[in-house]
């Protein structure tokens, strides 16, 4: 009987484990949001968009800046920027993508 009553509460916990952890490990491609800083290469300004060189990975990515945002960068005058200040070679800090 003790047998049998360790196996089911050993059955149990397992089965909470695995339940709890399935929700862990599960990723959205909605809560992909992260900080990107890197060298701009390129600016599109009729589209409001600007390529940037991500910094340590080296890809290209892509960011789209709204009308009323603004943009922190390493330049010494222009610290927080707007999309119409910027220019190719600033290096831009900590810009949320998706």
């Amino acid at each position: 009987m003790k047998r049998l009553h360790k196996a089911i509460m050993s059955f149990g916990i397992v089965a909470v484990l695995v339940a709890g952890s399935s929700s862990v490990f599960a990723r959205s491609e909605a809560s992909r949001e992260r900080l990107l800083s890197g060298a701009i290469v390129r600016i599109d300004r009729d589209a409001r968009t600007i390529t940037v060189r991500e910094q340590g990975t080296g890809r290209d990515v892509q960011v789209a800046v709204p009308a009323d945002g603004v943009i922190r960068t390493t330049q010494s005058g222009y610290r927080i920027t707007t999309f119409e200040q910027l220019m190719v070679g600033m290096f831009i800090q900590n810009v949320r993508v998706r």
